[in-house]
């Protein structure tokens, strides 16, 4: 005799397997809102951050 329940445990498996993807999409969407709230990096070379040092003549 087949076992009736066995539809039952498949939806059942599959509506755990969808809430276990649901569960990793939300914490993947979070590191992206965490990522995306971090200022734009600066990658203009040609940017001084600091003064160079003194010529020893004096002259710039």
């Amino acid at each position: 005799m087949p076992d009736d329940r066995a539809p039952i445990r498949r939806v059942h498996n599959e509506a755990s397997a969808i809430a276990e993807q649901n569960a990793q999409m939300r914490e993947q969407i979070v590191k992206a809102l965490e990522l995306l709230k971090a200022p734009v990096p600066d990658t203009f070379l040609g940017r001084k951050t600091q003064e160079p040092f003194p010529s020893a003549d004096g002259e710039e």
